[in-house]
């Protein structure tokens, strides 16, 4: 009995660590802060969750971007709007954009080779970390 009461602890206590708890902006990693006031300057932060391996902020303005334990991004996510592209390679963005003429960026996550773009024509492009496409599809 006390064994299984003991296992049932240890499971609870688990689960308790897995979930998002709030923190205040300030303890997001340095390099986070600097990349929402580099790219997002002037919007504010609306809510920080952190779990075990990352921060998720979502902006005032409703835009989402999620980092890894470490600070560095991993996805941007504007909710149906622009989204500055200044972080990203030139490059990576020119030959991305060019595949979608008029359409613009409202998502680019970090891929394990590359990145993933979401314009707002419905369309999803994959580019190695060079910019060449790997494929698209619409979403």
């Amino acid at each position: 009995m006390k064994l299984k009461l003991g296992l049932c602890a240890m499971l609870l206590s688990g689960l308790a660590y897995a979930y998002d708890v709030v923190i205040p902006a300030n303890q997001l990693p340095a390099n986070a802060q600097s990349f929402i006031n580099t790219y997002f300057k002037g919007v504010t932060i609306g809510l920080v969750k952190k779990d075990l391996d990352s921060y998720d902020v979502t902006l005032a303005d409703g835009t989402e971007i999620d980092f890894i334990i470490t600070g560095e991004w991993k996805d941007v996510d504007g909710k149906y709007k622009a989204i500055p592209t200044g972080f990203l390679p030139a490059n990576v963005v020119q030959k991305a954009s060019s595949t979608q003429a008029g359409a613009q960026i409202i998502q680019v996550e970090k891929e394990v080779h590359g990145y993933k773009f979401k314009f707002n024509n419905g369309m999803k492009v994959y580019t190695d970390a060079n910019g060449n496409i790997l494929g698209q599809k619409f979403d």
